[in-house]
């Protein structure tokens, strides 16, 4: 794409610190490297991605008052919003009310703080980044082949229905009115070589001897995609906007467009560090249902933390994956890694981490020796 952009173009990434984040500064930096690149996060970069920003912008998008110090003597030409909060573990199928205002927090009323600031500032292009979960957090049904055509505002959960909330109030006509020129990218589970979240929860079940057994018929589809592809799709939203300038207004699915039977997928993660089960037996959906409710209720006893939960048991037998035409057909998007050799790079990755992590526990051990 042909782009004639001044130097010294502005643009502000939020969540810069993190995982996305951090992937989209880096492709920002090594391909317009006349761009002035700044981060707002809670939390610093790293030290190697800081030295080349134009600067670091503190500020919990949260709190409203953060947000409007930060962008008090800046203004950026465009934001690339990334910062969010995930659920993880059996926080992502609270139904607590506690729970779903820190969610609403940061996935909701940040994004209207950060958005409600740019336009403060003067700054008239806005990239969100969404969620596929918008429309999959509605968990009493199945998504097949999905189309940004389907409704919003059915999650039950509060990650999807957070960002289903926050993707509306940006893609609002009172915006659209006031000049603003907004798209929102909609990923599925997003993986890379530095995650530590998705993977780790794959690698976590070997341990726990919890690989042989497969619940529900292990036919459904999911998607997952590789970490270098939504870098893409942010890059592409970005030049849109800079350019024809189509992807105004729009939502867009994102995946590797490669659906893959879960069970499968998790299987081949295992394979990356060695563990192949021996055997894999099916567990009907009633018995695993019923199951996750007896740990529930013990865990509600005991006040631990369960691994199986009805939330959990109802993801895993889900089909949900999407049409990728849209993107396709308006921003260029077509995944660069495959679905394979993103797994092998994750998951070399994931063993330099754990190698690192047991390091130091290994030189102590030999010290005390």
């Amino acid at each position: 794409m042909i782009m004639s952009i001044p130097d010294g173009f502005q643009v502000l990434v939020t969540g810069g610190s993190g995982f996305l984040g951090t992937a989209i500064v880096e492709a920002l930096l090594e391909k317009h490297p006349k761009w002035r690149i700044s981060v707002l996060d809670v939390k610093p970069p790293e030290p190697h991605l800081a030295r080349r920003l134009d600067q670091y912008l503190q500020a919990d998008v949260s709190v409203a008052k953060t947000v409007y110090s930060a962008f008090a003597d800046y203004r950026p030409d465009l934001v690339v919003h990334t910062a969010g909060m995930i659920p993880v573990g059996e926080k992502r199928y609270s139904t607590k009310i506690e729970d779903w205002e820190r969610v609403k927090a940061v996935n909701y009323n940040g994004t209207r703080n950060v958005l409600d600031a740019s336009l403060a500032s003067g700054c008239k292009r806005f990239v969100y980044t969404s969620s596929c979960t918008v429309v999959t957090d509605d968990m009493d049904h199945e998504y097949f082949y999905m189309t940004e055509a389907l409704p919003t505002g059915l999650a039950t959960l509060h990650y999807g229905k957070s960002k289903g909330m926050a993707e509306s109030y940006v893609l609002s006509p009172e915006h659209a009115d006031k000049g603003l020129m907004a798209c929102a990218l909609r990923p599925c589970t997003i993986f890379g070589p530095t995650d530590t979240a998705v993977i780790s929860v794959f690698h976590e079940l070997i341990a726990k001897g919890e690989t042989s057994f497969i619940v529900g018929d292990g036919d459904n589809l999911y998607d997952f995609m590789y970490i270098d592809n939504a870098v893409l799709a942010h890059m592409l939203a970005v030049e849109n906007l800079l350019t024809t300038r189509t992807a105004a207004g729009q939502a867009f699915f994102i995946s590797n467009d490669e659906p893959v039977y879960f069970w499968d997928f998790l299987a081949f993660v295992w394979a990356q560090f060695g563990h192949v089960p021996s055997y894999r037996v099916h567990i009907p959906e009633s018995i695993a249902w019923m199951a996750a409710l007896v740990f529930e209720c013990k865990t509600w006893v005991t006040g631990g933390a369960n691994t199986l939960n009805r939330g959990s048991v109802r993801d895993g037998v889900r089909s949900q994956f999407a049409n990728n035409g849209k993107a396709r057909d308006i921003l260029g998007y077509k995944p660069t890694v495959g679905l394979s050799e993103g797994v092998r790079r994750t998951c070399e990755g994931y063993k330099k981490y754990l190698a690192a992590k047991a390091a130091p526990a290994a030189a102590k051990g030999t010290a005390k020796r």
